[in-house]
């Protein structure tokens, strides 16, 4: 029976936030730091009190009596193999984590190697805080809340208290801070509600709702927790009930993403091209907001509030009525409103959205196309043994939301993106395939060709990586949408508006570059009794 008082929150079920700050830091005295983690240890917020704290919110909401925002702020800690090494703890047998995301994400540069560098991220797109040569990071604090104020006061009152931030006992040096906000309705930058299709885990989750119905498979606790059932790795014993957190930042270019789709459109592509040859920004008619609508939902595999294309392929089941989260704290005044038909078909309309009861039939992309970035990440059926490679992401917005004004000229002004973090027991299986092996890979995670005339589905159009020479530089200080040349090429069965699309449609479509990774880093993510008794005694 897996432990939730030994594991961290974040893991699962995840920290109730609606703000997050991610601390990066190095440790500069080794002891004093490994005699505070015990304290530190009693602030973290584990499993079993972030499951208590989200089902009084549940259970608030449910009885219409949620009215005010609930103050709560949440500590969680995880280190990076240098990190771990200067702790003295026993080393991994992962090359992957213990070479950290540097090496393993980025392309070499002119007179490298391949071996030193194992990616395809140009290392000029990273924050320098996480290169080597910028002195590297021993670990993060995550601390989530309902306000920044709040996640600062936590900081300042618990986190630089425990480590004697400003004083002569000073054990941490904060080398590099990064802030998300959750939107609206859980939407990231291109309007898309984030976090669907969570796997649920044995031991954990309630999956009797799931016993021989459709869609992913209820997981073994050791796919996220390391020691666990069907954890198949080597992994030390004191790593027991942690898991391997990646963190990454995308920043999404929105505007660019916006005239892409435009441009794929039959009237979008018209009012856009109008638009340039005036020098005007472009105003996009209901008609090509409806086909960019499509297209763009294809792209993902889901409509932006989240029913799968596999289910609802023709049209979008929200028809214009939706209830957002601060509608929801008060159902009373929403059924005022709507009445209890109203509230009833709301209810329909989110159960609809959030669904996970569907399985991709892997001979068919006439529903959702098999290049879709839901497919591409989280093939189902369309690959064998699947459930070995999920993760639980946790991931958050940063930057501000992208103005209409903004949107309309086309470029991006202002630097907006994901702060992308899952957890699993293994990177490799985890993040690494669905990254590497699946998302950059033109015929991952399963070569469709046979099912599509003889083409591969291309890369993921969301977050599929080329090498760096086909990327453009950035020459003016600006990222570029498109790429250098011979851009990756999607093989996307045409949008048939109104209709299920094609099976097989021989036109490709050149893909724009439309989300770039800033860097990041591989974490552990300890126990709470690694914290409290092995770390400091090691």
């Amino acid at each position: 029976m897996v432990d939730q008082k030994n594991i961290q929150g974040d893991i699962w079920p995840r920290l109730p936030k609606k703000a997050e700050r991610f601390v990066f830091f190095r440790i500069t005295k080794v002891q004093e730091f490994k005699s505070s983690l015990p304290t530190i240890a009693n602030f973290l917020t584990t499993s079993h009190s972030a499951l208590k704290s989200r089902s009084d919110i549940y259970k608030w909401k449910a009885e219409g009596t949620l009215k005010d925002l609930i103050r709560l702020v949440s500590i969680n800690l995880a280190f990076s193999a240098t990190g771990l090494a200067k702790l003295g703890a026993e080393r991994f047998n992962d090359e992957v984590f213990n070479g950290g995301q540097f090496k393993d994400m980025t392309a070499p540069s002119q007179g490298e190697t391949a071996e030193d560098h194992q990616g395809l991220d140009p290392q000029d797109d990273w924050v320098p805080e996480f290169k080597p040569s910028g002195g590297g990071i021993d670990g993060v604090l995550v601390v989530a809340g309902d306000s920044l104020e709040s996640i600062d006061g936590m900081i300042r009152d618990t986190v630089d208290w425990v480590f004697n931030v400003g004083n002569d006992k000073q054990s941490i040096e904060k080398v590099y801070t990064k802030t998300g906000t959750v939107y609206k309705n859980h939407l990231e930058h291109f309007g898309w509600v984030d976090g669907i299709s969570q796997p649920m885990v044995k031991g954990l989750d309630d999956v009797s709702v799931k016993a021989n119905a459709p869609g992913m498979s209820p997981i073994d606790p050791g796919i996220i927790i390391v020691g666990n059932e069907r954890d198949g790795n080597k992994h030390p014993e004191w790593a027991k009930d942690g898991s391997f957190m990646v963190f990454r930042i995308y920043e999404q270019l929105v505007p660019e993403f916006y005239h892409w789709c435009a441009m794929n459109c039959p009237t979008g592509a018209k009012e856009t091209k109008e638009a340039q040859k005036a020098g005007k920004p472009v105003e996009w008619s209901g008609q090509s907001m409806t086909e960019m609508g499509m297209f763009s939902s294809r792209l993902v595999g889901r409509w932006p509030e989240g029913a799968p294309m596999e289910l609802h392929p023709k049209e979008d089941p929200n028809s214009g009525l939706s209830l957002d989260e601060d509608e929801e704290k008060n159902r009373i005044a929403v059924k005022k409103s709507l009445g209890q038909d109203g509230l009833d078909r709301l209810k329909t309309i989110k159960q609809k959205n959030n669904t996970d009861a569907f399985n991709y039939n892997p001979a068919d992309q006439t529903r959702c196309p098999y290049a879709s970035h839901m497919r591409k990440t989280g093939p189902r059926d369309d690959h064998p043994n699947y459930t070995k490679h999920l993760m639980m992401r946790r991931g958050i917005p940063y930057g501000p939301w992208c103005g209409d004004e903004e949107r309309s000229n086309g470029v991006t002004e202002q630097e907006r993106g994901l702060l992308f973090v899952s957890y699993q027991s293994s990177i490799d299986d985890g993040f690494r395939t669905q990254q590497k092996r699946w998302a950059n890979a033109p015929d991952g995670p399963t070569d469709m060709a046979k099912h599509s005339g003889g083409n591969s589905q291309g890369i993921d159009p969301i977050i599929g990586q080329v090498h760096p020479k086909h990327i453009r530089e950035n020459t003016d200080g600006r990222i570029h949408a498109k790429y250098r040349d011979s851009a990756p090429q999607l093989h996307f069965p045409e949008t048939v508006y109104g209709e299920v699309g094609p099976q097989v449609y021989d036109k490709k479509i050149d893909l724009a570059r439309l989300c770039i990774p800033h860097g990041g880093e591989y974490f552990f993510s300890p126990s709470i009794s690694a914290l409290k008794n092995y770390l400091p005694s090691v």
